[in-house]
């Protein structure tokens, strides 16, 4: 009778063993490509841990993250939701819509730790980044999210940190419940160091510094950090030699994690690994850096690999995913049901028994900001500016170009590039606007103070406008025909008396509003020297030094209209408008108004975030 009741308990505890979700192991390499890694193909790199899980799971080739940076693509990975209020710590809280503390919580979308943590996971997180920690939206998804320490000057944390402390998590977790580990690896980005060991090649001629960034023609960065169009050839090679090792020492320091889980778990089956990135990097291959909003593949086609758990090795997929597909793709592994009233923009891209769904992938990638659209199919990229905006104004609403070996290349006009950009448009339409019309209705509360709208989230109405970025190449002069002019960091009236006032419209919660024009005086420049040190002064500075009051206004329907006057932007470089609730005291924004320097803002520094 013994050996009966003890033979039945056995049973029972494989059942429910073998019935227990797995536990999921989430790594999010930030500022990593696809092409980089050997799985998508590349032959000459030394990737073997991340190559290795390819084999043994799911790998999808033709993976793209939704928008170009963290702070947009973030939200759009964890909630499966092309538009979605900023989930990370603080950040120009008052001056970019998606930070805005007036921004309502949707009740239909939710964050991925959120949904494993109420299924009875434990959720616990390591980050290395400053702004994935505890006391943001997404830090309060976790039971504990802690961040490894580092100095300001190092900007961000290290793999090894990371992983060391990942490993003491996995190895001190509750095994009677499943567990959710998130691990944020920052080694991609920039600084990226020489990592130790490692001999510098040949070609290293002490052009860049110990965290790779250009040490020469300092003045052209001022302008735009990312602006690479002087680099050699020896230049693009150091900086990509650089940046795959840094891809290396983390795919080492995965190395290190995935030994310690496989001692218990040599085949994966009771853990989930997932493998991605936020977003890519572009090596000075077509004359830029870092992540901007270029849209080039280098910087939206990141990777994504499922393996361990249900999903059987071996599967592959060339058929087009986004970010938006990680979190339903997730829940359908897990046999997780969508919790009630929620909607995904995303598809599962996964059955619940480890197969990929063929029919579940995309022919187009889509790219979804404040500031833009895209959809890239093909060799093409359609990108398509905010309508109104004053890049839309210049540049036109839509630009097409072909994608080749890398490059973007700008597709003249003609009636076949007309006809892919309207099949292009329609194809984002179709997807976007219905999530950006549900989010805009509903994006913001009462706004609980002042706050400064740049003008890249302007509207202007029939705007008679020149266009002249402005940067260290822009001649002398460029101020002496009158009317409006577009510098790309603001705009300014230049001599003469043509035009009127300049009609702008905002999006604000309805209301009234006390509106100043922000800006930086530009006083005539100097006719013989000082010429660059007076375009910097006078364009390149980002914080108002002067407020024009422009009167009271009053948003209706979401929207607020302000005329500003020639005279408001006549010797001053308008950089922003100034919104302050009736009653409330005006924020100063500029330098005189602001704390000291922190400490977090000397991490953002090193990372490149601010000036």
């Amino acid at each position: 009778m013994v050996r009966r009741l003890l033979a039945a308990c056995l049973l029972l505890a494989r059942v429910v063993h073998a019935e227990s979700p797995p536990s999921v192991v989430f790594v999010l390499l930030d500022t990593t490509r696809a092409d980089r890694i050997g799985a998508w193909g590349r032959s000459d790199t030394e990737t073997p841990v991340l190559d290795g899980l390819a084999l043994r799971g799911a790998v999808f080739l033709r993976h793209h993250a939704n928008s170009h940076a963290t702070r947009s693509s973030m939200p759009q990975l964890l909630s499966g939701r092309y538009y979605h209020p900023n989930v990370l710590g603080p950040f120009k809280t008052h001056e970019h819509p998606r930070e805005f503390a007036f921004n309502r919580r949707d009740p239909t979308a939710v964050l991925l730790p959120g949904v494993l943590r109420g299924r009875g996971y434990a959720t616990v997180g390591v980050s290395a980044h400053a702004w994935v920690v505890a006391g943001c939206e997404l830090g309060r998804q976790f039971d504990s999210l802690e961040l490894v320490p580092f100095s300001a000057a190092e900007g961000h944390g290290d793999g090894a940190q990371v992983i060391d402390r990942g490993i003491a998590l996995w190895e001190a977790r509750d095994r009677t419940r499943p567990l959710f580990l998130y691990l944020h690896l920052m080694d991609m980005h920039m600084p990226r160091p020489v990592p130790e060991g490692v001999t510098p090649p040949e070609h290293d001629d002490g052009r860049f510094n110990v965290g790779g960034e250009p040490l020469f023609d300092r003045e052209r960065r001022r302008w735009s950090r990312s602006d690479a169009r002087d680099f050699t050839a020896a230049d693009r090679a150091h900086f990509a030699w650089l940046y795959d090792q840094r891809v290396r020492y983390a795919d080492w320091q995965l190395g290190r994690l995935l030994a310690v889980m496989e001692r218990e778990d040599p085949e994966l089956e009771h853990t989930l690994v997932v493998i991605t990135a936020d977003h890519g990097e572009e090596l000075a291959e077509d004359g830029r850096t870092d992540h901007t909003q270029s849209l080039a593949d280098s910087v939206q086609h990141v990777p994504w690999i499922l393996a361990g758990g249900p999903v059987r090795p071996g599967e592959r997929t060339s058929r087009i995913t986004e970010h938006v597909d990680v979190l339903p793709t997730l829940l359908s592994v897990l046999a997780v049901p969508t919790p009630p009233g929620v909607r995904f923009d995303g598809r599962r891209q996964m059955t619940p028994d480890g197969r990929l769904c063929r029919a579940c992938g995309r022919s187009t990638a889509l790219y979804a900001w404040e500031e833009y659209r895209g959809a890239r199919a093909g060799r093409h990229l359609l990108r398509e500016e905010r309508p109104g905006s004053p890049r839309a104004h210049c540049l036109g609403q839509r630009l097409l170009y072909r994608m080749v070996d890398g490059r973007q290349t700008l597709v003249p006009p003609s009636r076949g590039a007309e006809a892919l950009a309207r099949a292009l448009a329609r194809k984002a339409s179709s997807a976007l606007d219905g999530p950006e019309r549900a989010f805009e209705a509903t994006r913001y509360e009462h706004a609980s103070g002042s706050i400064l709208l740049r003008p890249e989230f302007w509207h202007l109405d029939d705007a008679d406008v020149r266009c002249v970025p402005v940067d260290l190449d822009t001649p002398r002069g460029f101020l002496r025909e009158p009317g409006w002019l577009w510098t790309e960091r603001g705009i300014i009236h230049g001599a003469g008396e043509r035009d009127g006032a300049l009609t702008v419209r905002v999006s604000l919660p309805d209301g009234d509003y006390d509106v100043d024009a922000a800006a930086v005086v530009a006083p005539p420049p100097p006719w013989l020297f000082g010429y660059g040190r007076w375009l910097r002064k006078s364009f390149l500075e980002e914080m108002p030094g002067t407020f024009v009051s422009l009167g009271r206004a009053r948003a209706e329907q979401g929207w607020l209209r302000v005329d500003l006057p020639a005279a408001a932007a006549r010797g001053r470089h308008v950089i922003g408008l100034r919104a302050t609730p009736p009653g409330m005291s005006p924020r100063a924004f500029g330098k005189d108004g602001e704390p000291g320097e922190s400490e977090q803002v000397k991490r953002l520094r090193a990372l490149g975030y601010v000036q």
